[in-house]
């Protein structure tokens, strides 16, 4: 797959949403954390308008790279964008309208703000938009038969794995850390048991040697996008068939927890953890008494009589260690990332 085609950057004739997805679209590596961004836009939206026909599509989403990628794709389409949702689940403390619910403010379209999308006052106000379709990228709540209900044509979760593998909440990266060769995004239709309901379409794509989980996540976006538009236009002209899955030749791993480097394991083994966990779930080790959080590895040598474990701190920002199999050289950072560390009931990511 060429840079050029991990890098869509879509044109919005706006230059808020214009400046937004070329930040988003510019990083090497996609983040499944929320943008915290405090930015306003300076005018009015001055794209061309959405449709106001077709499809009525409601989007829910976090707003991490993932979903908000997700979101503008279905605004450069011209979709017709019914309403967004905002999910207050993952802000835990002070609740506020997110990257989503400016987005749609932006365009003028509505925003629903919910901490629990099964609440009866919530479903109530989702049938007032009367829509056909609900879109899901990394929405962190799971969805009860009422709220399933509502649209005609179903609720639309995008899965980043090739399920049934991977079910759950962060199959990224557990595809990098259980070495797949292979990686794949799905859109299929929710149903109360988690990633479990019939699939609409999916793409595959090879994991390369050196695939984080933010390299993936950006490809498998990519990938996402053509399986979103062609699972619209199905539905629209509803011929829309959907697989169903078979659950036991699949799999479903839980949320991940900060992971604790065992350096008696072999490199390879604690290369995938490293990169499984980059940039936003980096495994750490203890040093001194403190954790540090590693967020990459390079091998220096074989190893021979060297303890597996710390050995020495080497210049930027490195510690030379020793892993079952060799001496390394294990880049890292006091801070790693938090957000699934306390991962709250029922929470989903994506």
């Amino acid at each position: 797959m060429t840079e050029a085609a991990l890098a869509p950057r879509p044109a919005f004739d706006d230059p808020w949403l214009d400046e937004l997805a070329d930040r988003i679209w510019s990083k090497p590596e996609f983040s499944m954390v929320p943008i915290d961004l405090e930015e306003v836009p300076a005018r009015p939206y001055a794209g061309p308008p959405l449709d106001d026909q077709g499809l009525r599509v409601v989007f829910c989403g976090i707003p991490s790279d993932y979903g908000t990628a997700f979101l503008l794709h279905l605004i450069e389409k011209r979709i017709n964008l019914v309403a967004a949702v905002c999910s207050t689940r993952w802000q835990r403390t002070h609740p506020k309208s997110d990257l989503v619910a400016r987005v749609a403010g932006h365009l003028g379209r509505p925003v629903e703000v919910t901490a629990n999308a099964n609440a009866e006052p919530f479903v109530r106000s989702l049938r007032g938009y009367r829509p056909d379709v609900v879109v899901m990228a990394s929405f962190d709540q799971i969805l009860a038969a009422e709220a399933l209900a509502v649209p005609t044509r179903g609720w639309l979760n995008i899965h980043p794995s090739l399920l049934p593998r991977h079910r759950g909440p962060e199959p990224i990266y557990w595809t990098i850390a259980n070495g797949d060769a292979d990686a794949g995004i799905t859109v299929h239709l929710t149903v109360p048991r988690i990633d479990a309901g019939p699939i609409l379409a999916q793409r595959k794509t090879r994991v390369s040697a050196e695939e984080t989980a933010g390299t993936l996540s950006k490809k498998l976006v990519t990938e996402g996008l053509g399986a979103l538009d062609e699972t619209l236009a199905r539905l629209e002209a509803g011929n829309a068939d959907a697989l169903a899955v078979d659950l036991a030749q699949g799999s479903y791993e839980p949320p991940v927890r900060q992971a604790e480097l065992d350096w008696d394991q072999s490199l390879q083994q604690i290369d995938r953890l490293v990169r499984a966990g980059h940039p936003d779930q980096p495994p750490y080790f203890t040093y001194r008494g403190q954790r540090r959080y590693v967020y990459s590895i390079r091998q220096v040598r074989p190893r021979s009589e060297e303890r597996p474990g710390v050995l020495a701190p080497l210049r930027d920002g490195e510690m030379l260690t020793a892993v079952r199999d060799a001496v390394v050289a294990v880049r890292w950072r006091p801070v790693g990332h938090t957000h699934a560390l306390r991962p709250l009931a029922k929470q989903q990511f994506p």
